[in-house]
């Protein structure tokens, strides 16, 4: 290090405020000034001005500007990490400076194919043997999970195994196999003789599939490829299985979902699942860990708890 440097790096910490630190983080955390503004009950200029301020003491750009908002340089990557890790030990030393202890959280990032199943089962049972522990479940898309478990914002991953691009720097541990199956509503034509549907049936309907690019979409498309057929001319395409389960409720269509998505709607006759199947609907489910971190004593006791859950699904 130039030891010239030395007063000017010195100045610029003594010119660090909390402020900085805290807008840095909810930019970071919402990758859009408008976000972070709404997050902090502040306004964008006063964002937009605490983050010139901290680039200017820093001495290089923290963000990329793009038409999706904003997206982490490599000086801001290495900043966030100092920055959490930072506040996390200040939060802890604030506690025990006020004689409490400190509130051990467990963050999970989870797929939508197990949020209404596997999650729900196994934080039931973790907070029920460790009430004192604080428990985030985060949803979002697989970029965002992914990139989290990476920052170490999220403990580890539920849900099917991942495309392979994801799968650098992480290790999959499976639980159970889950189909992608064809299910339409009760008032369906296609419910009277759920045994006797084709693919050709299915393609002179409307039908809702998961959107280009994710896992449960490739296995669907190599189903239909290897029977000969191309994509559904007519389709739905969405990975949210809320919409899916109400479309179904009000109009004539089919849809591919994952087995767990609808397993209370088969159960209770709202929804009724087509007979059709093949290997390449099947996925794993599991955990997705960080090969480079290990997990916190609660966060263990939870994984123990999926695992726990899991085998009502074998």
């Amino acid at each position: 290090m130039d030891v010239g440097a030395l007063p000017v790096m010195t100045e610029a910490f003594v010119r660090l405020r909390m402020r900085h630190l805290r807008c840095f983080q909810a930019l970071a955390r919402h990758s859009s000034v408008s976000a972070a503004a709404e997050h902090m009950n502040s306004s964008q200029p006063a964002l937009s001005r605490a983050l010139a301020e901290l680039e200017a003491i820093i001495g290089q750009p923290l963000f990329l500007r793009t038409g999706r908002g904003l997206s982490l340089t490599e000086a801001g990557e290495s900043l966030r990490r100092h920055v959490d890790a930072a506040m996390s030990q200040l939060e802890a030393g604030t506690r025990s400076a006020a004689g409490l202890s400190p509130v051990p959280v467990v963050s999970v990032g989870m797929l939508p194919n197990v949020a209404r199943t596997l999650a729900v089962a196994a934080a039931s049972r973790f907070k029920a043997a460790a009430p004192q522990a604080d428990l985030r479940l985060y949803w979002a898309g697989v970029p965002e999970l992914v990139a989290r478990l990476h920052r170490s914002e999220i403990d580890f991953l539920l849900g099917r195994l991942l495309a392979l691009d994801y799968m650098p720097g992480v290790r999959f541990e499976h639980l159970y196999f889950e189909p992608l199956i064809f299910v339409v509503g009760r008032d369906h034509p296609f419910a009277a003789y759920p045994n006797t549907v084709t693919l050709d049936d299915i393609r002179a309907e409307l039908v809702v599939v998961p959107m280009p690019d994710t896992i449960i979409r490739r296995e669907l498309d190599k189903f239909t490829t290897a029977r000969g057929l191309g994509a559904f001319p007519n389709k739905i395409e969405t990975v949210s299985f809320e919409f899916t389960r109400s479309f179904l409720a009000g109009n004539r269509a089919i849809a591919c979902v994952p087995l767990g998505a609808v397993r209370q709607e088969i159960a209770d006759g709202r929804v009724v699942r087509l007979s059709l199947t093949g290997e390449e609907l099947m996925g794993s489910v599991g955990i997705t860990h960080a090969t480079d971190r290990k997990l916190s004593p609660e966060a263990q006791l939870l994984v123990e708890h999926v695992r726990e859950a899991a085998q009502a699904y074998i």
